[in-house]
């Protein structure tokens, strides 16, 4: 039996034997059991990645090779820290699903088991062919779960529109691996680094072209500008808990790859992209954040709004310091927690209203008190106040903008420049939640059950206690960033 390691291994078998599961439930009518089924495993699987995480940050390293071609699984702290985020996160949206979902749900959750295990397959390869079949997996998924209302054109024509555009970047990163291959003669992550890393291949073009193929693949999923177009079409007609999915962790694969390419095969001590991909940064957080200002469907302005935190972390990536990478990487974990919560809570709110109208939701926080109340920490966390956790990650990485010199102080000032751009949307969100009458047009036509009240005052909690005590996190992420940064 191959061994993906314990993490990967509990996710395969749980994809595999959810379809009996549904198959049991939609036998019998009832819902209750992929309910159940769903949210222990989840459970199981959180308890399991975080027992490999206290190996790996103990100094442990999981590396297994396999098979002819020698496939190869490696699971490091960056690895380890971003399974937990995707298995955390799938748990909460798999709880949120119990009450939001009302339709198809012996076929939603497999789907979403095979989204989870094809995001940590991806973090986990040790080699890029590994990381494309993980990749292919995610993705094929999360076409499905976008298209999971299928009977609405809009859910059919923003799954079209992602498939095509995603499987456009899919042939960008092939035909990347492929220059990559040429060049090295292997498709190692750990080999690639030593055979790259030197002034000889770093002279040939095809390595800058096999840098722009790739960080253009990898761009289409973490929704980069110019390349963002399919992220705000997808969003709404996705059902929130795969909006929380998509949104908080599933474009943070392609942050990842960015990490493990740019930073592990293709240092910048010898390649010069950090001032390209810092200027694709800036165009991706001012885009995202104007487009934000013009939204009048609240899912569509939390999609920008992803967009402008794609292009916040790009950015401290761009800044290939320690601190500028670790301050990437801590704003990863932050705006996955947050960016769940705002979903979620966005998707209580249609749940109960029925309407995704930002002025039709006017008034919903004196309705629905705790519900909003969450959605406000959020709104808060990510337009930066000081004392919740996206401020933190936020000014370690202008911090280490300005310490950088050159153009970085520059640019650091349009990154201050968007975060203020974004306070004005948050504050209009939360103005019309909690500060405007309800219209007589607003009813609460469900009720917000316990299920979806739990992941938001988990996600909440999570915003003050990182806010509060952001050390531990931060040092994670330096941690992580040592291992990158020599």
């Amino acid at each position: 039996m191959v061994d993906f390691t314990p993490t990967l291994n509990t996710l395969i078998v749980i994809t595999l034997v959810s379809p009996l599961f549904s198959l049991i439930s939609r036998r019998t009518r009832k819902g209750i059991v992929v309910d159940v089924f769903s949210a222990v495993a989840f459970a199981a699987a959180t308890v399991v990645a975080l027992q490999q995480a206290l190996e790996v940050f103990s100094g442990k390293t999981f590396v297994v090779s396999y098979g002819p071609y020698a496939s190869v699984i490696l699971v490091d702290k960056l690895a380890i820290f971003l399974a937990v985020v995707f298995v955390f996160v799938g748990l909460l949206s798999s709880l949120f699903s119990i009450g939001y979902l009302e339709e198809r749900k012996p076929e939603f959750y497999p789907l979403l088991f095979a989204l989870i295990t094809g995001m940590v397959g991806v973090v986990f390869s040790g080699d890029l062919f590994t990381f494309f079949v993980f990749w292919e997996l995610m993705s094929v998924s999360s076409y499905l779960l976008v298209a999971f209302r299928y009977k609405s054109w809009e859910a059919v024509e923003a799954s079209l529109k992602y498939l095509i555009m995603s499987a456009a970047g899919a042939a960008a990163i092939l035909f990347g691996m492929s220059l990559v291959y040429g060049l090295a003669g292997n498709l190692e992550f750990a080999k690639l680094g030593t055979i790259l890393a030197n002034a000889a291949v770093a002279g040939e073009p095809w390595a800058y072209l096999a840098i722009a193929f790739l960080v253009t693949g990898f761009g289409v999923n973490a929704a980069m500008a110019p390349f963002h177009s399919w992220l705000p079409d997808a969003h709404p007609a996705a059902p929130s808990p795969i909006s929380a999915m998509l949104s908080g962790v599933v474009i943070k694969t392609g942050v990842y790859a960015m990490i493990r390419i740019l930073l592990g095969v293709f240092p910048p001590s010898f390649y010069d992209w950090q001032l390209s991909l810092a200027l694709f940064a800036v165009i991706t957080m001012t885009i995202g954040n104007f487009l934000a200002l013009l939204q009048e469907d609240i899912k569509r302005l939390l999609a920008f709004s992803s967009i402008a935190h794609i292009g916040y972390i790009v950015f401290g990536l761009s800044i290939a310091t320690l601190t500028g990478v670790a301050g990437g990487i801590f704003h990863v974990l932050n705006h996955a927690l947050m960016k769940a919560l705002l979903f979620l809570g966005a998707g209580a709110f249609i749940h109960a209203a029925e309407t995704r109208n930002i002025d039709q939701l006017a008034g919903i926080g004196k309705k629905l008190p705790f519900a909003a109340t969450c959605f406000g920490i959020g709104a808060f966390s990510l337009a930066g106040i000081p004392g919740l956790n996206v401020f933190w990650s936020e000014f370690t990485i202008v911090t280490a903008a300005f310490a950088s010199g050159g153009i970085y102080p520059l640019l650091a000032a349009v990154m201050v420049f968007n975060i203020l751009l974004s306070v004005a949307y948050y504050v209009r969100l939360v103005q019309s939640i909690f500060l405007k009458e309800p219209s007589p047009e607003l009813h609460i036509v469900k009720p917000v059950t316990w299920s979806m009240s739990v992941p938001l005052i988990v996600l909440a909690a999570s915003a003050i206690i990182i806010g509060v005590y952001p050390s531990p996190f931060l040092e994670t992420a330096l941690a992580i960033s040592a291992a990158f940064i020599k």
